[in-house]
């Protein structure tokens, strides 16, 4: 069991390190994000109130199209330099090389949000009610997407315009966890229901659940293809 996790953290330091050498996947991410919501503001016009209303939804809209780019990035990279054949003929378990690509693809689309985020707080002065569970909120939101994502990229890694079929995949399949966690942004950001606010929770950590088994089952069958 200690050699597993010791294999997933080899995996997942390989490609933070890869990312720290080219510097241009996280910060693409984050110049994406923030240009996105930018192009957001203008389009709704002259109406503040509006947009802090549609603004939790904007957040997860911007960060699953920055996550797209992302996973697109993090694959054209183990594809370009041959790695991906080497870790798919490593004696190690498949799990290992899925748990080792969702983490690090979850640390980098998290550490996104994590700057950008407060960013929008701070700009259009929004007093969150518990940074702690808007982290949470965060961390169980990106998990789900890492999931699936990872999954997905690897589906269509060779696939003839994988760009575009990526984002028609998963956008579908990401609506549910996409309406939990931006129900629960509401609750943090304007203290509605309580209530409410763990039944999201209970449906967001379930979802989850599923697409994590789901996609780890899964992915052995998808590499043997």
């Amino acid at each position: 069991m200690l050699l597993y996790f010791q294999q997933i953290l080899i995996l997942v330091w390989k490609d933070i390190l890869i990312d720290l050498q080219r510097k241009d996947n996280l910060l693409s991410m984050l110049l994406f994000a923030i240009l996105s919501l930018l192009v957001f503001q203008f389009a709704i016009g002259k109406v503040p109130e509006l947009f802090l209303i549609a603004l939790p939804g904007l957040i997860w809209i911007v960060t699953l199209l920055s996550g797209v780019l992302g996973l697109g990035k993090s694959f054209v990279q183990e594809m370009e330099s041959g790695c991906i054949g080497a870790l798919l003929i490593s004696p190690v378990d498949r799990s290992v090389l899925f748990l080792g690509k969702m983490l690090a693809n979850t640390i980098f689309l998290l550490l996104t949000q994590i700057m950008f985020v407060p960013i929008c707080l701070f700009i259009f002065e929004i007093d969150v009610m518990s940074w702690t569970w808007l982290f949470f909120v965060l961390l169980f939101g990106t998990i789900g997407f890492s999931s699936l994502g990872t999954l997905l990229t690897v589906m269509t890694s060779t696939v003839r315009g994988k760009e575009i079929l990526l984002p028609i995949l998963i956008f579908p399949l990401m609506v549910p966890s996409l309406l939990c966690v931006v129900r629960l942004m509401e609750n943090l950001f304007f203290g509605l229901d309580q209530q409410e606010f763990w039944s999201w929770w209970k449906l967001l950590a379930g979802f989850d659940i599923v697409l994590f088994t789901v996609t780890i089952l899964g992915f052995e069958f998808v590499v043997e293809e």
